[in-house]
């Protein structure tokens, strides 16, 4: 097996956990690639000599996200078999933001659906300067949604009311708009992107989640109830029914804002397991990715 993601720890405890594929182009989570992920979190989070992570690309962009060949699997599998898959990304993403030690993410390229969602897991996100780079999560525009966190990981980073619209149409934002709505901790020239990430984990031994904060609070019942009322009035309008998607994300979002972190993740993925026992979804991804892959 070909290694993907390799672990070094520098002088100061900062480990860094580099991704860069031989194999691929850009880098995805593959079935490989989700076993080392996993097996490389657990042994980070329990190295006591470990003070900080970050995470980086070795390719030009950062991350693309899940691999679609393997998503195309998915629908052959039982709902048990999968839960086992998602559940490994879930999890190995949720201990390392819960591990006690800051994380960042260090982004030099487009950073896309699962990678947008692994980066979203981080305690920091920092972004090149650069105008082409795009960062989001573009699932629905195949006809998926997210599964590793992202429905409810950004809308609770950034306004849920804009960003879950986003959702629902795959859009993706520049890093100057990331910015703004709260997704990137910082937007630095090329060469000083590493080292602003580096200073932030030295600087930040007590990074949390804001999910994770005392005090925290997320959107009221009643604030969810008029918004979704009226979203789901305009998908209905729209024809949601032709969109399953758009309706397991409006439902994992309505809900999962309602949850503490943990059992909203796990909503997530019984969310996206039931997007794929849909047929008509199997087809729209065949007809919108496959024979268009690099």
């Amino acid at each position: 097996m070909s290694q993907i993601i390799t672990l070094g720890v520098d002088g100061h405890g900062i480990a860094e956990l580099s991704w860069d594929d031989p194999d691929r182009k850009v880098n995805v989570f593959s079935t490989e690639a989700i076993a080392q992920w996993a097996a490389l979190v657990d042994e980070l989070a329990s190295d006591t000599d470990i003070r900080g992570v970050l995470i980086t690309s070795g390719k030009p962009s950062f991350h693309a996200g899940a691999d679609l060949r393997m998503v195309g699997g998915f629908f052959d599998m039982s709902a048990e078999d999968l839960w086992s898959v998602m559940a490994r990304v879930k999890d190995s993403l949720y201990r390392l933001e819960t591990c006690g030690k800051p994380v960042a993410a260090a982004i030099n390229g487009h950073c896309l659906g699962g990678g947008f969602e692994m980066a979203l897991a981080a305690h920091a996100r920092f972004a090149v300067d650069d105008p082409a780079i795009k960062l989001g999560l573009p699932e629905a525009g195949l006809g998926l949604m997210p599964g590793f966190g992202g429905t409810q990981r950004l809308t609770r980073l950034a306004p849920w009311q804009k960003v879950t619209a986003d959702m629902l149409q795959g859009a993706t934002y520049d890093v100057s708009e990331a910015k703004s709505l709260g997704l990137l901790t910082d937007v630095v020239p090329a060469g000083a992107l590493r080292d602003a990430a580096r200073r932030w984990l030295l600087d930040s031994p007590n990074a949390e989640q804001p999910w994770m904060a005392r005090g925290y609070r997320g959107p009221s019942a009643a604030e969810l109830e008029r918004h979704f009322h009226a979203l789901n009035a305009g998908l209905t309008r729209d024809g949601v029914a032709d969109r399953p998607e758009q309706r397991l994300i409006a439902e994992a979002v309505y809900h999962g804002l309602q949850m503490p972190i943990e059992p909203a993740l796990r909503l997530e993925v019984r969310r996206f397991i039931e997007l794929t026992r849909d047929p008509s979804v199997r087809h729209t991804l065949q007809a919108r990715f496959f024979g268009k892959a690099a």
